[in-house]
C-alpha cells in the first residue's frame, strides 16, 4: 500500500473504496486497519474487532469475530452479511455486503490491513439515520428472510447457498426483487423516503444496463436455489 493511503488509514481506521459511479448506492470495497497494540496518539477510529460471516475451511458459513492477532490466511470468502467493526472505545461502523473476498496483509509489525473487495456494492449503514443504503439493506434482509423460509433451510445451509451465488448476481436479483415489490404493492411504499429509494434503485439499474453490465436474463431470487 502506498504511503499516503496508509497514513490516511492509520488515522481513520477504515475507509471505503470508490463507488462504480457517482450515484451508486454503495462502494467497491473497504479497507480496515487493526493494530496489535494501541498507539499513544489520538486517532479518529482504532478498530479492535471485525464481526462478519465468512466461509470457513470446512465449507460452512460461520459468523466470525476476529482481531489483529487472530490467525488469518491471505484470503477468505465473505458470505452475504452485515459487517461490524468495533474500535477500542466501543464505537461501531457497520456495512452490508452481498459477498466478496477478504485479504489480510501485515503493513508493519503492529499493523494489519484487511481489504474487502466485491463485485456488488458494499453498503455503508448509518445508525439513527434514514439513508438509501439503510433502507435497501432492510428491504433485502426482509426478502432474504422470506426466501429462507420458502426454501426451508436452516441458517448455515441458507448462507452457504447464498455464498455460492456470484455477489453481483445476488445484488441484481435482490435489487430487482425490491423494485418488483414496490410495483406489486405500491400502496405500502408511498413515503417520500421509499419513493426516493425506488428512484435511486431504478437509476442504478438503468446505469448498469447502459454500461452493459446488467445481467441478461435478470436473475430471480427464487431461482437462485438451482
Amino acid at each position: 500500500m502506498d504511503t499516503s493511503n496508509l497514513e490516511k488509514l492509520e488515522n481513520l481506521g477504515y475507509f471505503t473504496l470508490p463507488p462504480r459511479h457517482e450515484h451508486c448506492i454503495g462502494y467497491t470495497g473497504l479497507l480496515i486497519l487493526m493494530r496489535h497494540d494501541p498507539i499513544a496518539r489520538q486517532v479518529t477510529f482504532d478498530p479492535r474487532t471485525i464481526h462478519m460471516r465468512l466461509l470457513d475451511w470446512d465449507g460452512k458459513a460461520h459468523l466470525t469475530t476476529f482481531k489483529n492477532t487472530t490467525p488469518f490466511p491471505l484470503s477468505r470468502i465473505v458470505c452475504p452479511s452485515t459487517i461490524t467493526i468495533q474500535d477500542r472505545g466501543g464505537q461501531r461502523a457497520t456495512f452490508f455486503v452481498f459477498g466478496g473476498s477478504l485479504e489480510a496483509h501485515d503493513e508493519t509489525a503492529n499493523e494489519k490491513v484487511y481489504m474487502l473487495r466485491s463485485t456488488a456494492p458494499v453498503l455503508e449503514l448509518t445508525t439513527g439515520q434514514i439513508t438509501h443504503a439503510n433502507q435497501f439493506a432492510t428491504e433485502v434482509e426482509a426478502l432474504w428472510a422470506e426466501l429462507q423460509m420458502s426454501w426451508g433451510m436452516d441458517d448455515e445451509i441458507f448462507w452457504r447457498h447464498l455464498t455460492k451465488v456470484h455477489p453481483f448476481h445476488l445484488y441484481a436479483a435482490s435489487l430487482q426483487a425490491v423494485l418488483n415489490h414496490y410495483d406489486q404493492v405500491p400502496d405500502l411504499h408511498t413515503s417520500p423516503h421509499q419513493q426516493a429509494l425506488r428512484h435511486t434503485l431504478q437509476l442504478e439499474k438503468t446505469w448498469l444496463q447502459e454500461a452493459g453490465q446488467w445481467p441478461n436474463p435478470t436473475p430471480v431470487l427464487a431461482a437462485l436455489r438451482n
